[in-house]
């Protein structure tokens, strides 16, 4: 099975566009996680998969109280899962998003943006989908 339709099924599964759960032996359940804008990043525009040698990197990001990154881009598709807490990115003239616990999400690739934590601590599962070869983001100027 080609990377293409692997990572589709990965986003389908993940998406939650069916609202199910798979039941395995002994009462284990795998709920969906809902995704926005499942076939876009969260500006709207079509993502897609790298052609090389796939690189996934899944990563958990704890943001502190009044934090904020450095203005950067990511090269590769990146997944966001938001576990606590909410934070704000800026992207930029293409204005400010929040996101807030259990939102999941794709980041946009080669857009500059930074995301900025407010007082509390927020924490999220990110997953590069990357490739060998390939940084996964690179800093840059505001757009």
């Amino acid at each position: 099975m080609n990377r293409f339709a692997i990572g589709l099924l990965a986003l389908g599964t993940l998406s939650g566009s069916t609202s199910f759960a798979h039941n395995y032996e002994g009462g284990i359940t795998a709920d969906p996680i809902t995704i926005q804008n499942q076939s876009t990043d969260v500006l709207g525009n079509p993502f897609d998969y790298a052609e090389g040698t796939p690189s996934v990197k899944p990563l958990n990001v704890t943001l502190w109280p009044g934090e904020e990154t450095n203005w950067h881009q990511h090269n590769v598709p990146l997944w966001v899962y938001v576990t606590e807490g909410s934070f704000v990115v800026d992207y930029g003239s293409k204005g400010e998003k929040t996101f807030s616990k259990c939102m999941s999400y794709l980041e946009p690739m080669n857009w500059c943006h930074k995301g900025i934590n407010g007082t509390k601590q927020s924490k999220a599962i990110i997953v590069y989908m990357g490739q060998v070869g390939i940084e996964d983001h690179t800093d840059c100027k505001r757009q």
